[in-house]
């Protein structure tokens, strides 16, 4: 079931802060959260998944997390947006995949508004945090869908380009999904905002699996 943010009482009931310059508590259309989209064993299984993904970089294997020291963290970005920071970009989550792993995917691929996709796996340290960006719109199209596994930390969304921006809040708790698609992907800065500024203060490392929806090149004709 899908929970679109729509009004600042249904924002309170499940503990969100929005913040408005027109005080009437509207969201652009376009933003959907999905909070409790995959269960705890299910986060579990998405969660080995992806850190098998990435551990394979460095010889790892582990199913949950290990101390950071163990990491190699990236400082900054190549565009300095994110920083402390494992990335990869999955072409395939490989053969055989589990059952339980297939049924998970299925049911994210169930969200997606298009079929040709792109998946990137993030993974950020306890500290990691990930500045106001519009993502590069000449690398991917119209929309965007994370699945947050881990600590919680606060998702802030800001209109770019205006005067008065309107601004909004996001608790992004593990097993929740978010997508951001049309105008809020092409003219929203999103940003991950680190514990200590973050309405959750919680600690500790989190993994998103990012999908992202390719870019038409040529551009489709039309007429």
């Amino acid at each position: 079931m899908q929970t679109r943010l729509c009004s600042p009482a249904l924002l309170k009931r499940v503990g969100f802060r929005f913040l408005s310059t027109n005080g009437k508590g509207d969201l652009p259309r376009g933003f959907t959260l999905f909070p409790n989209f995959l269960d705890t064993h299910e986060q579990r299984v998405l969660l080995t998944a992806a850190l098998d993904q990435l551990d394979s970089l460095e010889s790892k294997r582990p199913d949950v997390f290990l101390p950071e020291e163990l990491y190699t963290f990236q400082k900054g970005h190549y565009d300095n947006v994110i920083r402390d920071y494992r990335e990869m970009h999955l072409s395939s989550w490989g053969e055989p995949q589990t059952l339980e792993l297939s049924r998970i995917l299925n049911r994210l691929h169930t969200l997606y508004p298009s079929k040709n996709t792109q998946t990137h796996i993030l993974h950020l340290a306890s500290e990691g945090e990930i500045l106001p960006h519009i993502d590069n719109i000449s690398s991917s199209g119209t929309w965007i869908l994370a699945v947050s596994l881990g600590a919680a930390r606060v998702l802030h969304m800001e209109e770019a380009n205006a005067l008065t921006p309107k601004k909004f809040d996001v608790p992004l708790t593990s097993g929740s999904v978010y997508l951001q698609r049309d105008d809020v992907r092409y003219h929203w800065k999103h940003s991950l905002m680190r514990p200590y500024e973050s309405i959750t203060r919680a600690h500790g490392q989190r993994v998103s699996i990012v999908i992202r929806d390719r870019k038409d090149w040529p551009p489709a004709e039309t007429g």
